[in-house]
């Protein structure tokens, strides 16, 4: 084999190994902070809403329960559980 093409296999290997690497150490430190900060997220998010939520005026969510919460007929938006009035006719006009 010619003595240029082994010199240019060495430096292409070289290089595709430093590259290879490279890209690797740079996709894991980007990872490595992507999942950080949703660990914040995930940790602090509840909190931070809860304390907004009691700081303008609302009740506190979490009580010693957890946090997410399914919804139950008491949580239901509609205690009265019956459709708004609405006209009765197809003319009518409610006010």
């Amino acid at each position: 084999m010619n003595s240029f093409l082994a010199l240019r296999d060495q430096d292409l290997d070289a290089f595709t190994g430093e590259r290879r690497r490279a890209v690797r150490s740079r996709v894991e430190r980007n990872l490595r902070t992507a999942e950080f900060i949703g660990s914040l997220v995930e940790l602090f998010g509840p909190v931070v809403g809860n304390t907004l939520s009691v700081l303008g005026g609302g009740q506190a969510a979490y009580d010693g329960e957890p946090v997410l919460r399914t919804l139950t007929q008491v949580d239901d938006d509609d205690p009265f559980g019956s459709p708004p009035a609405g006209p009765t006719g197809p003319g009518e006009i409610v006010r």
